[in-house]
């Protein structure tokens, strides 16, 4: 029966509390240290590979929708102002090769062309002369840019163009 009163006493309660539970975990914790030290480091390991996979799958998610909606914002602008607004890369290539070489590289094929110093020029500034061309001279400008550069842009416009006629 002492024990339930000591169960009920608040003094005795405030001395477990406070003396003896820190006693038996001091002592406790001296005996399992090893295997907490492990159990911690497991832990660890464990939250470092899921915050590395969840951040790679987090960055290739938000690297495909950005790309998507680049894209559809692209295919939009192209399709009402026939203007692209991101650079071909092979645009850039001549941009580079213009400043290195001291002049836009010239095409020898390209003097059969409707459109003057096609090579020099890029696809955005070709998409406004687009309109202006016959059906024969779209079929040149295609059949050049499919052999050589192969910009999407013009070849977008070009199909577009030809599906409104």
């Amino acid at each position: 029966m002492a024990s339930k009163k000591n169960d009920t006493d608040p003094a005795e309660q405030l001395l477990e509390f406070l003396l003896y539970a820190p006693v038996g975990l001091a002592l406790e914790a001296v005996d399992n240290l090893p295997k907490y030290v492990e159990r911690g480091k497991s832990q660890v390991t464990i939250g470092r590979f899921l915050a590395k996979t969840a951040a790679k799958k987090g960055s290739s998610t938000i690297e495909s929708a950005s790309e998507k909606v680049i894209n559809d914002l692209g295919k939009v602008f192209v399709d009402f102002f026939g203007i692209d607004l991101t650079p071909d890369s092979d645009d850039e290539a001549a941009l580079g090769d213009a400043v290195v070489e001291g002049a836009a590289r010239i095409d020898p094929a390209d003097e059969h062309l409707p459109i003057d110093e096609y090579d020099s020029q890029a696809a955005a500034q070709i998409v406004k002369l687009l309109v202006q061309l016959t059906p024969d001279e779209l079929e040149a400008i295609e059949a050049y840019e499919l052999e050589n550069r192969n910009r999407v842009t013009i070849l977008r416009k070009i199909a577009q163009l030809r599906t409104a006629a």
